[in-house]
């Protein structure tokens, strides 16, 4: 009686997901870390619809899309990025913003960060970690602020460059003696140890590094399907910047 109870309830869960309208969902690597939180608080709001993520850097995801990958909304860690979708035609709509990042500079190591970034130039570090600024928007600003702190060249030595941020942030953990990361890096359990400001982390300064706003397209097509069009409308929703905003970013 039991185990016909169970399989029949397990028939039920599996005819409730296959019900579920998926939307798929390219993200820059940064949102990694709300990810989780976001899928279900989407899924709390649209119990038929389920949201499926797949990482990458920004400028990488687009390239996929251009090539035919079948994403339905392409959460970018710019705009500039999903702006080359629309200019292209194969977006439903403008670029929206959806939250602000911001950039720290984060180590393992109690390096003495009252320095600033000047730190980087101590003999002690050795390599800082970021991320490819051609394709990873962090990694850009990463790059903007050492060239207006005047470091660039002093340091460019030390640089170890990741394809995208969550690589960044690897290195940071595993190796490099600091690493230019996001700031809501922080808010996930691999870092939680290092969440001391001042001590582990610093905030990099903001007029170093023109402003990290994210935004989000819907591709070509996809906007006619009801679970794509509650996403988008998700996206901008007080339950979504609710959770943006106690994992480290600001409201766009």
């Amino acid at each position: 009686m039991r185990k016909a109870l169970f399989l029949s309830l397990g028939i039920m869960l599996s005819i409730s997901l296959a019900a579920q309208q998926k939307v798929s969902v390219a993200a820059a690597a940064n949102v990694s870390s709300v990810a989780g939180q976001l899928s279900a608080a989407f899924a709390q709001k649209y119990p038929a619809d389920r949201a499926e993520f797949t990482f990458g850097a920004s400028g990488a995801l687009v390239t996929q899309i251009m090539n035919g990958a079948p994403f339905q909304v392409f959460l970018s860690a710019d705009t500039s990025f999903p702006q080359k979708l629309v200019d292209a035609g194969q977006t439903d709509g403008p670029v929206r913003v959806y939250a602000t990042g911001s950039l720290i500079l984060l180590s393992t190591r109690k390096l003495d960060l009252s320095k600033g970034l000047s730190i980087l130039l101590d003999p002690s570090v050795s390599q800082v970690a970021t991320c490819n600024p051609d394709t990873a928007p962090y990694g850009r600003a990463a790059q903007e602020a050492l060239l207006k702190s005047g470091l660039f060249e002093r340091v460019k030595s030390k640089l170890v460059t990741a394809q995208t941020v969550t690589q960044a942030l690897q290195f940071t953990l595993t190796s490099t003696d600091a690493g230019f990361v996001n700031k809501s890096a922080l808010y996930s359990k691999d870092v939680k140890a290092f969440d001391k400001e001042g001590q582990f982390w610093i905030p990099v300064d903001p007029t170093l590094y023109s402003p990290i706003l994210q935004g989000f397209v819907v591709l070509k097509g996809a906007a006619q399907q009801a679970a794509v069009a509650d996403f988008a409308a998700f996206l901008s929703s007080p339950e979504a910047r609710a959770i943006f905003t106690a994992n480290g970013y600001s409201a766009p």
